[in-house]
């Protein structure tokens, strides 16, 4: 598989993701990568953690794992693979 067909099969487990829950945070629903980007100001250090297995629930192993290897990055990390993902979104 070419890395733009890997990067189009996670951007669509990711900006779509069919018959997965949203993580309530603060009471706010955030159903899919653009909810977590626009509500990173929200989030502090020790959250990345759960943000880390809620993205690996959605379908993205390798953003988790860059996550938990930096989870004082988490945001700019994030922020970094939406960047690379949007492209490829549906």
């Amino acid at each position: 598989m070419k890395k733009s067909e890997d990067l189009r099969a996670v951007a669509k487990k990711l900006f779509d993701p069919k018959g997965k829950k949203p993580y309530i945070f603060n009471g706010k629903p955030l159903k899919n990568l653009k909810d977590l980007k626009d509500y990173l100001v929200a989030f502090t250090g020790r959250d990345a953690g759960w943000v880390a297995s809620w993205l690996e629930y959605l379908g993205d192993k390798e953003l988790a794992r860059r996550i938990r290897k930096s989870p004082g990055d988490f945001k700019e990390t994030i922020k970094k693979r939406y960047r690379e993902l949007e492209p490829y979104r549906a």
